[in-house]
């Protein structure tokens, strides 16, 4: 049986409590463009249902593939993120960074990866004072696709390597995350846990459905496993 020598997280909903803030930024973003109450509500559920995956993919459906219009969303996207962050809005669970701390002492590695673009992911990772408690970051703007696919995972996988001068495979790593597209990029990775938290998007049911291997509270419970 392989060990586990690398777990990649995602970050709002799993490692950090999101609290509604990728919706209100969402808001903030998309209300320029004028959209009825009801539109309004139709993409907010649209944004709820595709948590997890690549926001300047969501906004590009939202604009009917109007590349202008998206970019602009995404660029009020970020800036409204980032000020919520700024305001001191963004919270880790309770643990999560003693968490990263164990995994270390195990001698397991640690990566995050997330939906948002590198501007934000940097942004949360200092406001967490996380930079000495990571080792490897993947923005979804840094592959080619975002979740469901396995670019993020596997971009992980490849940094971390490089890295650290090692030569971890899939069957070696752990993935967690709250949504449906998390599980799904942990399956066509092909590692070998694909943890569903029940913190975030989802709920268990639809982890379950999605092919999650084993159902947390919480993301720090991943350490029972290891």
């Amino acid at each position: 049986m392989s060990e586990i020598k690398l777990v990649v997280l995602d970050v709002a909903g799993t490692t950090v409590k999101d609290d509604g803030l990728v919706v209100k930024a969402f808001i903030t973003a998309i209300e320029p463009l004028g959209p009825s109450h009801q539109e309004l509500i139709e993409m907010v559920q649209y944004v709820n249902e595709t948590m997890g995956q690549r926001k300047i993919d969501v906004f590009m459906h939202l604009c009917q593939n109007d590349a202008e219009k998206a970019e602009a969303a995404h660029d009020r996207f970020v800036e409204a993120y980032s000020n919520l962050v700024g305001e001191g809005l963004l919270e880790e669970f309770e643990g999560v960074s003693d968490f990263f701390r164990d995994l270390h002492a195990k001698g397991i590695g640690v990566a995050i990866t997330t939906g948002f673009p590198r501007s934000i992911l940097d942004f949360i990772i200092e406001d967490l004072g996380w930079g000495e408690l990571i080792d490897i970051s993947v923005a979804a703007s840094e592959v080619a696709l975002g979740r469901p696919a396995p670019d993020m995972i596997e971009r992980a996988i490849e940094l971390y390597n490089q890295k650290f001068v090692t030569q971890i495979r899939a069957d070696e790593v752990a993935v967690a995350g709250d949504t449906d597209s998390d599980i799904q990029a942990g399956l066509a990775a092909s590692v070998k846990i694909i943890a569903g938290v029940t913190s975030g998007a989802a709920t268990r049911a639809q982890l379950e459905t999605a092919g999650a291997t084993v159902i947390l509270n919480f993301t720090t419970e991943i350490l029972q496993l290891l």
